[in-house]
């Protein structure tokens, strides 16, 4: 049986058939130096997939995951970490989220010259799951407003601290452990196990399909939306509706299924408890910060288009374009409040991306920008949060008129969806999506919130089938 764990520092670590070494730096916080090899060494078998950890994950050890399986230097490593404590930062009228999220992340800080690491994906092997709501922008720009349902919501955040992780880096295909890997538990990952498993049936998600009431209750907040456009209170608002499903199995298990099918650039999958967990399908990155460079990178995404259609008809779209365009503003002026003078860049004004799996036919195609800034002196990860949360993609512009329209209008708090996952690492690094694509699972139930942006001259039938064409990730 190949497994692992117990293990230790310098020891082989065999990921069912893949050999590599665990950290030797010096204890807990340190990866091995660079005279020994970081690569795990391929034997017979192939190299366990994500997935195939998640599922072997043991059931009475907690799991945080963050899934990052892109095509881009932001979203190239997976971490798998077990959990060790869980801080919910709740709302009260007196409370001070951001004050709580920063004071949490600072209590850990350690100086980078402690943690380093010869690989990308070996830096976060200390840090903090973290999951910010959409309802912590409220406190960030008070004028928003803050009504009694979002008092009665979820936590405002939800921080756990993980003393080690495993790293599978998809653009090499090859595992490492950071942190300190006494901290990971035993994983059976045997090939003849894993096939074993990979050959289960997943669970499948049975969608509540919307009802006509739902649809032309969505394109009356769109209609609405669009006179607020035309009247001049905002160039572009972002509007959801949340469908509801079911599910038979383990949860585990599904988002195993899910994040390997979506292929997700920016997943998360993190237990708040027995009953409830988040599992985002995110392919949108809200900041990823470097603190070694002090440099900032934001993709916001606008325009979509399912995968079976031509990418060109997204390309040439002047709908898609302006939305994009406007969102592109706003991140510039976010970016700008925390960057250095003259550093705030757009080095990608507009791609167009497949985000799906590997199945060319699944999915949609996306618009993305890429903004970058350097932060400047003074300045940190919390900063870049007070600065940016929520993502303008997913409020609209200007942000806080949009975010005022999107309370009288939505009814209901949007709560971990199209706020930030991700992770705050002891060095100091931030890596947060943007929270779309993103269900609650509760038992066996599931709410999954989906958006469009709204622009002046939207069609309240073509956002709907928008909305709609997004919920097909959560199909597999």
């Amino acid at each position: 049986m190949a497994t692992l764990g117990p293990i230790h520092a310098g020891t082989p670590i065999d990921l069912g058939g893949v050999a590599l070494r665990a950290g030797s730096g010096g204890g807990p916080g340190h990866v091995r130096p660079a005279s020994e090899p970081q690569h795990p060494t391929p034997t017979s078998n192939p190299a366990p997939s994500p997935a195939d950890v998640i599922r072997a994950w043991p059931s009475d050890q907690p799991l945080g995951v963050v899934y990052r399986a892109g095509d881009h230097d932001v979203s190239r490593c997976t971490l798998l970490v077990k959990p060790c404590d869980t801080r919910f930062v709740l709302a009260s009228r007196e409370s001070d989220p951001l004050g709580e999220i920063e004071r949490t992340w600072a209590s850990t800080r350690k100086a980078r010259a402690s943690c380093w690491a010869a690989e990308p994906c070996e830096t976060i092997g200390q840090g903090w799951l973290t999951a910010m709501s959409y309802e912590l922008g409220r406190w960030i720009e008070p004028s928003v407003g803050c009504t009694a349902r979002v008092a009665a919501s979820q936590p405002l955040a939800v921080l756990q601290r993980f003393e080690a992780a495993l790293a599978f880096d998809h653009t090499s295909g090859r595992w490492s452990v950071a942190g300190n890997p006494q901290e990971l538990p035993r994983l059976d990952l045997d090939p003849l196990a894993r096939a074993e498993r990979a050959k289960e049936t997943p669970p499948s998600v049975h969608i509540t399909e919307p009802t006509d009431d739902s649809r032309r209750r969505y394109e009356s907040t769109v209609a609405r939306a669009i006179e607020y456009i035309r009247a001049g209170d905002v160039f572009q608002v972002n509007l959801a509706h949340a469908l509801h499903a079911t599910f038979a199995g383990d949860r585990r298990r599904l988002a195993a299924a899910l994040l390997e099918s979506s292929g997700a650039w920016h997943g998360s999958y993190i237990e708040l408890d027995h009953r409830r967990a988040i599992l985002s399908l995110s392919p949108e990155l809200f900041v990823d910060y470097r603190d070694q460079e002090r440099r900032a990178v934001m993709r916001p995404m606008k325009g979509t288009r399912p995968a079976t259609h031509d990418p060109g008809e997204l390309a040439r779209s002047p709908k898609d374009h302006a939305e994009l365009a406007m969102i592109i503003d706003l991140v510039r002026n976010d970016l700008g409040r925390v960057a250095d003078f003259g550093s705030v860049r757009v080095e990608h004004e507009r791609a167009i991306e497949h985000h799906g799996g590997a199945n060319p036919s699944h999915g949609v195609w996306q618009g993305v920008a890429t903004i970058a800034a350097s932060l400047r002196a003074g300045m940190g990860p919390i900063d870049l949060v007070r600065a940016a949360f929520p993502s303008g993609s997913v409020t609209g512009a200007p942000k806080v008129r949009a975010m005022q329209i999107i309370d009288e209008l939505e009814g209901f708090a949007r709560g971990f969806y199209c706020g930030s996952l991700g992770v705050a690492s002891d060095i100091g690094d931030l890596a947060l999506s943007v929270a779309i694509r993103t269900a609650m699972i509760e038992d066996d139930r599931v709410v999954f919130p989906v958006g469009a942006g709204i622009v002046a001259d939207s069609s309240p039938a073509d956002e709907w089938r928008e909305t709609l064409a997004k919920s097909g990730v959560l199909r597999g």
